[in-house]
């Protein structure tokens, strides 16, 4: 199958687009994800799935297929061998190739999966369905005290909901931490600066492939805790 290029226009006007190529010719549905406003050495992964059925472990087959797609990115993009990866509960996954750790980080929804790998970065990826709404009480308790009010009125509450999940990812906590502990400033239509509460800093661009919140957290590797 030849390669194909498919553009998606992102939610908010005049902003950067981010483009997808076909990854694997035997998998024409798993696509990497470009952007020009993120780092080169940042490597994103999208895959359309079959829904699951609640008759299947979805909490296991969600683990298997974040896995598989990790090694599968790391094979064709960083043309190395499958790496040993590392995956506990409530933990940020951990990637080892030769010895060498990489960060990793895989988000799912019922119909999709993404993935995120870096060499020079921590990365932190969350992916929701556009569709998906959060209840005008949740979206009031993940608000930072210190947030603009206008940023939940001008976005969606599920991006913003992105925006800190993919954050507590890259830290490694994940939502074991409170989201309202994450602050966000706007810096432009789809990049984001965040804080945490001990002091880090960190970057945040999303974006909208066909249905899904695309979001990754990301910070240089030397300023890793």
């Amino acid at each position: 199958m030849p390669n194909e290029k498919f553009i998606f226009d992102v939610s908010h006007k005049n902003d950067l687009k981010p483009s997808t190529d076909i990854l694997s010719e035997h998998k024409p549905d798993l696509k990497t994800v470009s952007h020009p406003g993120l780092p080169e050495s940042i490597y994103i992964c999208y895959e359309k799935m079959i829904p699951m059925s609640e008759a299947e472990s979805i909490e296991s087959a969600e683990s298997e297929s974040g896995r598989k797609l990790i090694e599968e990115m790391v094979v064709r993009k960083l043309e190395k061998p499958s790496p040993k990866i590392i995956t506990e509960k409530y933990e940020k996954p951990r990637a080892y190739i030769d010895g060498e750790e990489i960060s990793v980080s895989f988000s799912h929804t019922n119909g999709a999966v993404s993935g995120a790998i870096s060499r020079e970065y921590i990365v932190g990826l969350d992916m929701e369905s556009t569709e998906r709404s959060v209840h005008p009480r949740l979206a009031k308790r993940m608000a930072h005290p210190q947030e603009d009010p206008d940023l939940y009125k001008k976005l969606p509450p599920i991006q913003i909901w992105t925006f800190k999940e993919a954050a507590l990812k890259a830290i490694g906590t994940g939502l074991r931490n409170p989201m309202n502990g994450v602050l966000l400033t706007q810096i432009e239509d789809s990049l984001f600066s965040v804080q945490f509460n001990d002091g880090r800093k960190a970057k945040i661009r999303s974006f909208q492939i066909s249905d899904q919140w695309i979001s990754i957290c990301f910070f240089k590797l030397s300023t890793r805790p």
